[in-house]
C-alpha cells in the first residue's frame, strides 16, 4: 500500500473515531494484504484518541483573543497607513511634470516645423 492510501485510510479512520462509529474490521478486509501493519497503525489512532481530551476553549478566552486579535489588526492598519501625502502626489512634483510635458511637447513641434521648412526651402547651391 502506498503512503498516500494509507494516509486516506488513516483519516477516514480518524474521522470515524470522532464520529464514534469507527470499524477496524472493515478496513482489515478491505486490505488483507496490509492486514498486520494496518492493524497496528488502526490501534495505534484508537488509543491516541483514547488519551487525548477534547479541549474547549472557555468564554473568556475566546473574548480576549477577540479583542487581542482586533487590537493587532487596528495597530497594523494604523501603521501601514501614510501620515503624509507621498512625494510623487505633492502638487509641484505634478506641476514640474506637466511642464517638462509642455516642454517636450513643443519641441517636438519646432524640429518638425523646422524640418518641414527645410524642405521646402530646398538644398543650398554651393558657389
Amino acid at each position: 500500500m502506498d503512503e498516500r492510501m494509507l494516509a486516506e485510510v488513516l483519516a477516514a479512520h480518524a474521522d470515524q473515531l470522532v464520529r464514534g462509529e469507527a470499524r477496524e474490521a472493515e478496513y482489515l478486509a478491505l486490505f488483507p494484504d496490509y492486514r498486520k501493519e494496518l492493524a497496528l497503525l488502526l490501534e495505534l489512532a484508537r488509543r491516541v484518541k483514547d488519551t487525548l481530551a477534547l479541549v474547549q476553549p472557555s468564554e473568556a478566552f475566546r473574548r480576549r483573543l477577540h479583542q487581542e486579535l482586533s487590537t493587532t489588526g487596528r495597530r497594523r492598519l494604523t501603521a501601514s497607513l501614510p501620515s503624509e501625502r507621498p512625494r510623487w502626489r505633492q502638487p509641484w512634483v505634478i506641476g514640474a511634470a506637466a511642464l517638462g510635458s509642455a516642454i517636450s511637447l513643443a519641441s517636438a513641434v519646432g524640429v518638425v516645423a523646422y524640418l518641414r521648412r527645410s524642405k521646402a526651402a530646398g538644398p543650398a547651391t554651393a558657389v
